[in-house]
């Protein structure tokens, strides 16, 4: 006849015990692991075949608040598999570029000198000065042109501003959203425009790498359309199109936060991005990508 042997004393249990976590235990040896507490009727927790309140479990074991590290019984995540306690989501403001949410200490360091709140991974990679973004920029020019985008020998520059003078580029508009703008002069004779002129792009200071490659991208797109003479698109055409080739270089980069931005273009609710990305999406399945910068190229309208 087999002993049953009580799993904390290693001794024979002769009489009642208690069966739990695929052992066998004499019912005064039946208790949490950390805190040894009688578990009784309580629920209990295993780890590694040990048995544990839901205190200490939760102690031990359980997930923590990436924010304040307090364990968590319920909580939250983001996007990027961040989990924190349900208040945060209420107490602290989201990063402008990631949508992470930046902790007061993450504040003090985040907001030094810039209008927009950013959490240390984007800061991390912030692009600063023009020296960061040069060789960048060279780059993304070689990428833009292996796209069949060609810019007859336009020396195009980068600048690289706060928003006040991002705002002057736009023409007086602050959109929240405008982290870009290209750099034109129209030229007018007797009240008709005749030309327009492009020196290059100028983007928003201090964004991270990634979102600088795609704000970036998006303005070569104008300085193409506007060297061509394609200046007649309706707003969601032009729009559209621009963020097109911010996402199709998201997508070509296929890392984490690249795969992060595509996936915004993709959910923009704006009429005019949003939505233009997803018509002129359709149109370039349709036709193709190549006939779809033919046709813009030589008939100046958006392929039907």
């Amino acid at each position: 006849m087999t002993t049953t042997v009580c799993k904390k004393c290693n001794k024979a249990i002769y009489g009642s015990y208690v069966r739990a976590t695929g052992a066998y235990w004499h019912p005064e040896h039946f208790v949490c692991t950390h805190c040894h507490r009688p578990l009784g009727n309580s629920p209990i927790y295993e780890q590694q075949g040990m048995p544990y309140d839901a205190a200490c479990y939760l102690e031990l074991f359980g997930k923590r608040c990436a924010y304040c590290g307090k364990p968590l019984n319920s909580w939250m995540h983001d996007q990027w598999g961040t989990i924190f306690c349900e208040e945060h989501q209420r107490q602290f403001p989201h990063c402008a570029y990631c949508g992470r949410l930046v902790s007061p200490q993450q504040q003090k360091t985040s907001m030094k000198g810039h209008e927009n709140v950013r959490c240390p991974v984007c800061q991390s990679t912030a692009i600063e000065t023009v020296a960061d973004a040069e060789p960048i920029f060279s780059r993304l020019k070689q990428w833009i042109g292996s796209q069949g985008l060609r810019y007859n020998n336009l020396p195009i520059k980068l600048e690289l501003c706060n928003r006040a003078k991002l705002a002057q580029y736009l023409g007086g508009q602050t959109e929240s959203h405008s982290l870009g703008a290209t750099m034109h002069v129209k030229y007018m004779q007797n009240g008709q425009h005749i030309r327009t002129e492009v020196s290059g792009v100028a983007v928003l200071a201090g964004l991270p790498s990634t979102l600088f490659q795609g704000v970036t991208i998006h303005e070569l797109g104008h300085v193409w359309l506007t060297t061509h003479g394609i200046e007649h698109l309706q707003p969601w055409q032009e729009e559209g199109f621009c963020e097109l080739l911010a996402h199709r270089y998201y997508m070509h980069m296929n890392t984490t936060e690249s795969l992060y931005h595509a996936q915004c273009i993709e959910k923009n609710p704006n009429r005019v991005y949003g939505e233009g990305f997803r018509r002129v999406r359709a149109i370039a399945a349709c036709v193709g990508f190549e006939r779809l910068l033919e046709v813009l190229r030589t008939t100046k309208r958006m392929p039907n």
